[in-house]
């Protein structure tokens, strides 16, 4: 009895483990949008399907920031939100943000005469 009792005690804490290691796999990955910053002064902002972003409905979203020049950043703006990479930071980033409807505006800082974009969030 007691060497059944610990092999499903085990087996329990085996699938236990294997179930949290699959949630936090699956929560690190989860993104919605994507913001990126490439060395050729190329700047953008898609969606899973890898698509430009034109139009987001309001709630809230997990950005993935891919930074990937130490001359540029990912700054984006709009109705209470206002979050930036730094110029120096080359990596990736998420951010669980919450988007409001009106106007947002993407940019690198140091040349956003050349790189930005926009788009616009809509309600629910």
């Amino acid at each position: 009895m007691f060497n059944r009792l610990t092999l499903l005690l085990s087996l329990a804490a085996l699938a236990l483990v294997a179930v949290a290691g699959v949630n936090a796999a699956t929560s690190k990955e989860a993104w919605d949008l994507k913001g990126e910053v490439y060395p050729n002064y190329k700047i953008e902002f898609t969606n899973r399907a890898d698509k430009a972003v034109k139009t987001v409905k309001a709630g809230t979203h997990r950005i993935k920031v891919e930074d990937k020049a130490s001359i540029h950043n990912f700054h984006l703006k709009g109705p209470g939100l206002n979050k930036s990479t730094g110029v120096a930071f080359v990596g990736e980033r998420i951010w669980t943000v919450t988007l409001k409807p009106g106007k947002y505006t993407y940019w690198c800082d140091p040349h956003s005469s050349m790189m930005r974009g926009s788009f616009k969030v809509v309600a629910a």
